[in-house]
């Protein structure tokens, strides 16, 4: 038994390798499965981490009892297949159970803190039977080789954390985009099945057991082939879930929706590119024809391309304006060219971060409008609201130019939006709030417009829009909404805000958007005026 391994011990640190990049693999896999329903900010991501680490660091305590301290090679081989197939089995039956966990902790009410614990949960169990794999490796290294070889134990733990840096690596830049969440959850599930049939010393068991070894492959083929229940992607990248539909306007006309994760991002027409459905998109369209107006050529940059639905409006205006558009996935720029028709020679796309792509950018006025329309789950990223990003946009805004920002936020709270227009009061001289009441409650989408010539802003005390609904049964129908202007002081002293200067160092975005206001917080930085 110890000679077939001893040649060996190559099969142990490869094991241990194998079982470490899927253990890591599966952290990556859980936060994509649960984005279409919670997202992926720092929430889910942290929670995924801790479940992942606490399993491990749970497997490797019991991975120093099992079987004893006199343990035979034989027993902790055993062991090692058992703690295997466990994990295996346990992760194929991880993205069946994503729709249900969600579903049962969220209840009628919008995912949120429970669900995203629920979530990380279920990757809990395999990383604790992952766990046990390197302290059995280090146990057998030892009990093979008939002592410990410092070398040897150190080659193990090295196999470990290489391990978990190429399943971090791999499964981020190259699986998801090729197999999707699902297919990687799974492939995670059949590695460690496959570790385990490899480590079973099957000349050691009696013939009867050995057909029971056989359950773990049998279980793991009825959950892979299993229908998956939830939201299926239409293309699923290293970044995001795009979901894709169609709906029929009242007059007939095609409607198109691009979904990315849980937050519809877009609704384009096809018929009529000028004709925007969604509330947000009409108001800045209404705000930007200010500045496009007073410029012979009209330029804008939109940050946060999505199905890129505004700037294929605009380039049916005459003049057409010429949008650059910072897209951060290159997946979704090209479903926005193909699906949402917005190929067009007055749209650029840049692949990138919006402030990197800003960056690279001449350091002059070169846009009338810039529009802020990127985010992670519910909210923005934290970055693109600092007062650091927002004197960069300024330098690229034309005197008469406008920077417009769509915040998500609670409507019952706007701590957020009244916070990210106070940090933009740093930079221009004036900034208003846009709200609608529609909703009334839950989510809701704030225009902040930011003015680089008071003599230039548009500035009534409420417009009105009309856009598209749909009911659950999916019938469509037009109605008007009505979006109504604050200024940063009235909006605070109506709805009795703190606000604070957002800024690189310290922008508490996902505080902010949970509702819990930052005055109860030490202040890093000075409070907004």
């Amino acid at each position: 038994m110890s000679a077939r391994l001893h040649p060996s011990l190559i099969v142990l640190p490869a094991v241990t390798f194998c079982s470490a990049a899927a253990a890591l693999a599966l952290e990556i896999a859980i936060v994509r499965l649960g984005a279409p329903y919670v997202g992926q900010a720092l929430a889910p991501w942290s929670a995924a981490i801790v479940s992942v680490l606490l399993g491990l660091a749970l497997g490797h305590m019991l991975g120093g009892l099992v079987g004893g301290a006199q343990a035979s090679v034989h027993r902790l081989r055993v062991s090692l297949a058992l703690a295997w197939f466990f994990a295996g089995v346990a992760a194929a039956a991880v993205p069946l159970l994503v729709a249900p966990v969600t579903e049962v902790l969220s209840g009628d009410q919008e995912p949120g803190r429970l669900a995203v614990l629920g979530l990380s949960a279920l990757v809990f169990p395999s990383c604790v039977a992952a766990g046990l794999s390197l302290p059995v490796a280090l146990r057998l290294c030892v009990k093979i080789a008939d002592g410990v070889r410092p070398g040897r134990l150190a080659v193990l733990l090295a196999a470990s954390a290489i391990g978990s840096v190429a399943g971090s690596a791999l499964s981020g830049f190259v699986l998801l985009e090729t197999v999707g969440a699902v297919g990687l959850a799974r492939g995670i599930a059949w590695l460690w099945i496959v570790l385990g049939l490899v480590i079973l010393p099957w000349h050691g068991v009696r013939p009867s057991l050995r057909l029971l070894a056989l359950l773990p492959v049998v279980i793991a083929v009825l959950l892979s082939f299993r229908p998956n229940v939830g939201k299926a992607c239409w293309t699923e990248t290293r970044y995001t879930c795009i979901q894709i539909s169609d709906k029929t306007a009242q007059n007939g006309d095609l409607l198109r929706v691009m979904a990315l994760d849980e937050g519809l991002h877009s609704l384009s027409d096809r018929e009529h590119p000028e004709r925007l459905h969604l509330p947000y998109a009409a108001l800045v369209d209404k705000l930007a024809q200010v500045a496009f107006v007073g410029s012979a050529t009209p330029r804008a940059l939109v940050i946060g391309g999505g199905g890129a639905t505004l700037p294929r409006a605009w380039a049916q205006m005459q003049p057409p304006v010429r949008s650059t558009v910072a897209e951060l996935d290159r997946r979704v720029a090209a479903e926005a060219a193909d699906m949402m028709w917005a190929d067009s020679p007055n749209i650029r796309t840049i692949i990138g971060d919006g402030r990197a792509v800003l960056r690279s950018l001449k350091h002059e006025p070169l846009f009338d409008v810039v529009l802020m329309d990127a985010y992670r789950s519910h909210s923005v990223p934290a970055h693109l609201v600092s007062r650091e990003f927002n004197a960069e946009v300024e330098r690229h805004l034309t005197k008469p130019g406008v920077f417009l920002s769509n915040v998500i936020d609670r409507y019952a709270s706007l701590h957020l939006a009244a916070s990210v227009a106070a940090t933009l009061r740093q930079t221009f001289p004036v900034v208003d709030v846009w709200i609608t009441d529609a909703d009334g409650a839950g989510m809701t989408n704030a225009v902040i417009a930011a003015w680089s010539d008071v003599a230039q802003a548009l500035r009534p005390q409420q417009m009105t829009v009309d856009v598209t609904r749909w009911n659950a049964g999916e019938t469509t129908h037009t109605e008007q909404v009505v979006w109504r202007r604050f200024s940063v002081d009235e909006l605070v002293q109506t709805r009795g805000l703190c606000t604070v200067v957002l800024t690189d160092d310290w922008a508490p975005v996902d505080r902010l958007l949970s509702g819990r206001s930052v005055c109860a917080v030490p202040a890093k930085m000075p409070r907004a005026p």
